[in-house]
């Protein structure tokens, strides 16, 4: 990671979060109540809400032996994962549940909370505040093993409708089976192109294994991930937040779920990617993104790892300068197109002649427009997305379209593409 790739906190609030985020749609965001109502109006899923408390006087007048016996108790202004009790299972009698850290739980017990809660305990601003109780998400088999108690959850970042950087948080039992980083809760990079982990982070130091296990923390596939990162983009658009982080959990029978939007988010997101976020946002601001799909495209275009190979252990195939690959044409169709392999350049590009004969420049295919300057003058040149197969590998990355009339190979493959292949020079 560049130490001029690191987004710091100035950065952060001077650039981004003030420019692109207005003050109602940050009171939405610090509100979890009003953050809800707002997703499920726009029929983006959350959670089952059981109750809100406004007012002290409403505690005692609720019957707390109609909850389930797994359940959620938040602040709905709270910072931090504070004041949120997390119950996991009633117990022997009526009126009793245990939490995930295995403390039981009364009445009583959660009249003082909330009420706690309602005057402002817990609160950013120690200002009073709204008190909810909703539905426990389960853990996810995939996750079983690699969480203590609490239900991880993904932090994806969206800036311009991409997203840009993401994470998986892990409860441990130092952070009492929240997946708060600050209380102690491991953060897994995460390669936008496939949902797999690809390091890990626990404070501020690295980590190859779950805290008292043999269990790798890289390698881990999320499910449901093209659905998380729409759905991250949908929260974005519906909550009018430019540059946000949506947290989402993932229910083993209801799919993504999401749990808060926070307009103002860590950047530990860094530490756990291994990555910066500026160069990132640079890349994608100012961009046309039409919808979630759009968004998704672009993000898995421009920031898959290119390491990810290696990371889930794939070994690398030699390959010469000059191959032939099959592309996939706008139809879904295979043709072989001869190219030339370049580890001097980043970016694949090819031919507009060859990508209009593939269809690649149908609109619905072109990812973006990227301004070149020649001694012709500015040129604007359409960047597309492509699928082509080499040595009977798979690989979805974008393309810029060139003029290479005038050479051999019509179509070039950048190193970008070209990680997991070893090339020794060869004979055309």
């Amino acid at each position: 990671m560049k130490p001029s790739d690191i987004l710091g906190l100035n950065a952060r609030n001077h650039l981004y979060q003030s420019r692109y985020n207005r003050q109602a749609a940050k009171r939405i965001a610090a509100s979890k109540l009003l953050t809800k109502s707002l997703l499920r109006k726009n029929k983006l899923p959350v959670p089952k809400l059981y109750r809100v408390f406004r007012k002290e006087s409403e505690v005692d007048k609720f019957d707390f032996s109609r909850l389930p016996a797994s359940f959620v108790v938040k602040p709905s202004g709270g910072l931090g994962g504070e004041g949120i009790v997390v119950v996991e299972k009633g117990g022997e009698f009526a009126g009793q549940w245990f939490d995930v850290t295995g403390t039981k739980w009364g009445i009583d017990d959660l009249k003082i909370l909330i009420r706690e809660i309602i005057l402002g305990r817990y609160s950013m601003k120690n200002l009073p505040d709204l008190a909810f109780v909703e539905e426990r998400i389960s853990i996810h088999p995939k996750f079983r093993k690699i969480s203590y108690q609490g239900t991880p959850d993904v932090g994806v970042l969206v800036f311009n409708r991409v997203p840009v950087m993401v994470f998986l948080r892990l409860p441990t039992s130092e952070s009492a089976g929240k997946a708060n980083m600050f209380q102690g809760a491991i953060a897994c990079g995460l390669d936008i192109a496939t949902g797999i982990t690809i390091n890990a982070i626990k404070h501020t130091h690295e980590i190859s294994f779950y805290p008292g296990t043999r269990r790798k923390l890289t390698g881990i596939q999320v499910p449901n991930w093209d659905e998380i990162l729409e759905l991250a983009v949908n929260c974005s658009i519906v909550s009018q937040l430019g540059y946000m982080r949506a947290d989402i959990v993932v229910d083993p029978v209801k799919g993504p779920r999401v749990l808060e939007l926070n307009s103002q988010p860590g950047l530990k997101i860094q530490l756990a990617n291994r990555a910066g976020l500026r160069r990132r946002l640079e890349r994608v601001e100012g961009l046309k993104v039409d919808d979630a799909a759009k968004g998704v495209k672009i993000a898995k275009a421009l920031f898959a790892n290119p390491k990810i190979a290696e990371a889930v252990g794939l070994t690398k195939k030699t390959v010469n300068v000059f191959e032939e690959i099959e592309v996939l044409t706008f139809t879904g169709e295979r043709q072989t197109v001869k190219v030339k392999l370049d580890t001097g350049a980043f970016r694949t590009s090819i031919d507009r002649n060859l990508a209009e004969t593939l269809g690649l420049l149908n609109p619905e295919n072109i990812l973006w427009t990227k301004g070149y300057r020649s001694s012709l003058g500015r040129e604007d040149r359409p960047v597309v997305e492509l699928t082509f197969y080499l040595k009977g590998r798979k690989i979805k990355t974008s393309a810029s379209i060139a003029d290479r009339t005038r050479l051999r190979r019509k179509m070039l493959i950048g190193r970008r593409d070209l990680s997991s292949f070893l090339v020794q020079p060869g004979k055309d």
